[in-house]
């Protein structure tokens, strides 16, 4: 059986959502946030806020960057799919910020802008 380069670049991405979605479960909290939402909700907060996902990256300011999670956890508290699952909580309590941030930094560097 034959495949198409475009058939394997799709097959690869598939593959790698799946394992990136495996490992943002270590960082949700509660069952009703499903994995895939939080990494596409974090490539839109990003994209959308560059100079946060600066921040966010710059280990010699730890202050700022502790203030970059904070806002950063904010705008993703306001996406739609999150506020559904969350049902009006604390984004705290369905999702480790802070955890799945530092892993999204490793894991996931091709969202970071």
């Amino acid at each position: 059986m034959k495949i198409t380069r475009s058939q394997l670049k799709q097959i690869i991405k598939e593959e790698l959502e799946k394992v990136l979605s495996e490992g943002v479960k270590d960082y949700i909290k509660d069952p009703s946030l499903h994995s895939s939402i939080p990494a596409g909700s974090l490539t839109k907060v990003l994209r959308a806020n560059p100079e946060l996902a600066d921040k966010a990256r710059n280990a010699a300011d730890p202050r700022g960057q502790m203030e970059a999670y904070a806002a950063i956890g904010e705008l993703l508290a306001q996406d739609v799919d999150i506020a559904r699952a969350s049902k009006g909580r604390s984004i705290h309590t369905v999702l480790d910020v802070k955890g799945f941030l530092r892993y999204a930094e490793q894991a996931m560097p091709q969202i970071w802008p």
